[in-house]
């Protein structure tokens, strides 16, 4: 299950363990603690596990996703892996203008279990599905 940063809550991954369920979590400012835990990730050390393109909508768009096994250090329950995925975004008629966004999510998934390209896809038809709704 995919789910966005209102479902990171400790509850919610109680429920999804008791029925063994594997989720991949969005980790914002709602989680300001977990958060700031995965923004101290040694990310520079890791290698891009995912990386791919995309051009539409008048921007072109990089996406690259690292990824960490975790056994101890992050104060949250039930989590194997941390993720850090960064959206570079340029608008086509700007080309030396990029922005850069970096969001982390958490997964209880390990890596024997989901491949970088398995969850660098999951996590984009997350955002996919959530776009098309707004």
């Amino acid at each position: 299950m995919t789910a966005d940063a209102l479902h990171c809550q400790r509850d919610h991954v109680a429920y999804l363990a008791e029925r063994g369920a594997h989720w991949i979590l969005t980790v914002k400012g709602n989680q300001p603690s977990l958060h700031a835990q995965l923004a101290r990730l040694p990310w520079r050390a890791v290698p891009d596990g995912a990386r791919d393109s995309d051009r539409g909508h008048g921007r072109r768009e990089i996406h690259t996703l690292k990824i960490l096994s975790i056994s101890t250090g992050i104060n949250f329950p039930n989590v194997a892996q941390a993720l850090q995925i960064r959206r570079r975004r340029r608008r086509l008629d700007q080309p030396k203008r990029f922005t850069t966004e970096t969001v982390y999510a958490i997964t209880d998934l390990l890596v024997h279990q989901a491949k970088p390209a398995h969850l660098a896809t999951w996590l984009r038809g997350h955002w996919s599905i959530e776009n098309k709704v707004h």
